[in-house]
């Protein structure tokens, strides 16, 4: 999120002053506050017309009373704060100008309202527990015209700079308010998309570039005055019963160096308003349960494991004998880490099971498939976060004829379990669509945006991610990974050791969990650690694995710890021999930063579950892959404390 717009950077004061020299700032230009008459002494323009209300004597309903087992609508966010907010974005389409400069021509506003309930707790005692409730208001202004404009555009030395502005809102915010909110944020964007526009332009006559592709596509408006209600969040009474009751489970297990449970139930409301009339509420509502713990090996490696499940409502997670089954094999696997082998160098066939499979995809496959063009201004390295191995394929055989890919964020299920991926619409406000990505092996299309990579392309709903330049790109929301040929899980392991016998190995390798810094780091790093932490992250390659095993041909399997999969290049995924009948649907929240951010930063605010990035879910069964490269690592380790663990 950006800072408040009362923290305007000093790159844009600098660069604003500098561009009046060149008629592009006036004086007094910008509109009058909302609460000032217009000086030009015209009528304030009339708000757009909004869908009308729903006549409740037709349903039969009391507007005031929500179905049974919903909660009621907002509290913060009414109509009339709606209104406010739709006038403002009228006049400033009507009247917001600097002499000399290009007028917006597209101004969109999202108004969010976040409602989280989180409680962590250790060894049966509450570590944090609270309530977060908030509304923010965030402008995005686009100026120039739908051919070229100053979106996707990272201004040199001032990345912050990208026509986007927020504010938070107060909870019993008054129209007034509302409005006031409005004007501020408008009128930072647009003063930051003009510097935005002319940076492009100034980069591209340097470069010599001509791109003859749109920069922003035209879309449909959607509409609707339907509210979506969701279910009431647990009380934070709940969440702490079931953490603590959980947490104790890690008393007195010499295995266990740190350890604890969080629970989280929240609700995200998002309203879009756009100068095109699109008008439209959304609400994702979700629970979720994480349960982490660590060791550490003979050699001072430290060694985590966790659980982590979401849900719609807390009827989604598992139940309490489930988690405490888990919370038991957590503790036996971190027992058997601390005796196991570090991995030797591999290459030969790997198996990727349950957890494991939804690791690689989401690390290696999913960021390859938007088609949003990456930002220009990026260096090289930045730009390879965003993929794109595949965006000059479509057409052609990507992956083995077996797989296809479908992304669906209208899905609400997936094997018959809860999906936590879905929405109306994208972040865009352009309405949610079934993709078909991959089709018996052949690419058939991107996940886009509004921010095409081609002439005549269009959005297909899919505007999740946030990226440097403003532009949302397009992303994974609920990824449904389907076979031809599957077979029983046990077969599919003999079918590897098979494999690897072929190949003159001695045994194949099983990936069953990797890493998520997100969740498994802490904030206990000395300086030295963290300097030694940047320089060996190879953030190219994916996650470290935590849970990995060597299949004997006689079925045996022995546990192995510092497994590192090398980077995986698309084309291996041509080679998928073989997978299961047995799916695995697993939700997550796909963040923002990078595996080394969350590294250096600690991960997750105060150990809670992860309530904050991009809903997301993957459904795919287990993957055979014919030769893959992987390592062994001890990174991670650490001196083991002089003293033996303390007693009761």
């Amino acid at each position: 999120m950006k800072p408040s717009v009362s923290r305007i950077p000093r790159i844009l004061a600098a660069a604003l002053g500098a561009f009046t020299a060149g008629a592009l700032i006036a004086p007094g230009a910008a509109p009058a506050g909302p609460d000032r008459p217009d000086p030009s002494g015209k009528d304030a323009p009339k708000p757009p017309p909004r869908p009308p209300e729903r006549d409740m004597s037709k349903t039969g309903k009391d507007p005031a009373k929500a179905p049974p087992g919903l909660g009621p609508p907002s509290k913060a966010v009414t109509n009339e704060i709606l209104d406010a907010i739709a006038e403002e974005m009228t006049r400033a389409m009507t009247q917001l100008e600097i002499p000399g400069a290009l007028k917006p021509y597209h101004i969109a506003y999202k108004i969010t309202e976040v409602d989280v309930n989180d409680c962590a707790a250790s060894l049966g005692f509450t570590t944090s527990r609270r309530n977060r409730h908030f509304v923010n208001l965030e402008a995005r202004v686009r100026v120039g015209s739908p051919q070229l404009d100053n979106g996707n555009f990272v201004v040199p030395g001032a990345e912050e700079l990208n026509a986007v502005s927020t504010i938070n809102m107060p909870l019993e915010a008054t129209p007034r308010i509302a409005r006031r909110s409005a004007w501020l944020v408008t009128d930072a964007a647009y003063k930051e998309g003009l510097i935005q526009l002319r940076a492009k332009l100034e980069s591209r006559k340097t470069s010599g570039a001509k791109p003859d592709i749109p920069g922003w596509t035209t879309e449909k408006p959607v509409v609707s005055d339907e509210a979506v209600l969701v279910p009431p969040l647990e009380s934070l009474d709940e969440l702490e019963g079931r953490a603590k009751t959980l947490s104790a489970a890690f008393r007195d297990q010499p295995a266990i160096r740190e350890s604890r449970v969080a629970v989280t139930s929240y609700l995200e409301r998002r309203w879009y308003l756009t100068t095109e009339g699109t008008n439209i509420a959304d609400t994702r509502r979700a629970s979720g349960i994480l349960i982490v713990a660590s060791g550490q090996a003979e050699d001072g490696q430290l060694l985590h494991q966790y659980f982590l499940r979401y849900g719609h409502t807390a009827k989604d997670l598992p139940s309490e004998d489930e988690l405490k089954g888990e919370t038991k094999r957590l503790v036996g696997n971190i027992a058997a880490l601390q005796k196991a082998p570090v991995m030797d160098h591999y290459s030969g066939p790997v198996l990727f099971e349950g957890e494991g499979a939804v690791g690689l995809i989401r690390s290696t496959l999913a960021p390859h498939l938007g088609g949003t063009p990456v930002p220009e201004g990026l260096n090289p390295q930045e730009a390879k976060t965003f993929g794109g191995a595949l965006t000059d394929k479509v057409g052609l055989r990507v992956m083995s004829p077996n797989l296809s890919i479908g992304d669906d964020p209208t899905a609400k299920e997936g094997a018959g379990k809860a999906l936590i991926g879905g929405y109306r619409i994208d972040d865009e406000g352009v309405a949610a669509q079934r993709v078909e990505v991959v089709k018996d092996g052949v690419l058939k299309t991107l996940l886009t945006s509004r921010t095409p990579s081609a002439k005549n392309q269009a959005s297909n709903g899919h505007a999740r991610r946030t990226a440097e330049g403003g532009a949302f790109h397009g992303s994974a929301t609920n990824l449904f990974v389907t076979s031809k040929g599957g077979v029983a899980r046990k077969a599919l392991e003999q079918r590897l050791a098979g494999v690897a016998q072929g190949e003159g190995l001695k045994f194949g390798v099983v990936i069953r969990r990797f890493d998520d810094a997100a969740v498994t780091s802490a904030p206990e790093f000395a300086r030295r650690e963290l300097y030694a932490l940047i320089k060996s992250t190879d953030q190219q390659l994916p996650p470290p694995t935590i849970l990995a095993y060597k299949i004997y041909p006689s079925g045996k399997e022995e546990l192995v710890r510092g497994v590192q999969l090398a980077e995986v290049p698309i084309r291996a995924w041509k080679d998928v021999l073989g997978t299961s009948k047995e799916i695995t649907v697993y939700n997550f929240l796909a963040s923002p930063e990078s595996a080394l951010q969350l590294r250096l930063t600690g991960g997750t605010d105060e150990g809670f579950v992860p309530s904050s990035g991009i809903e997301s879910g993957i459904i795919t069964p287990d993957l055979l892959f014919k030769e893959l490269d992987l390592g062994g690592s001890a990174a991670g380790e650490r001196p083991a404390p002089l003293l033996p663990k303390p007693g009761k």
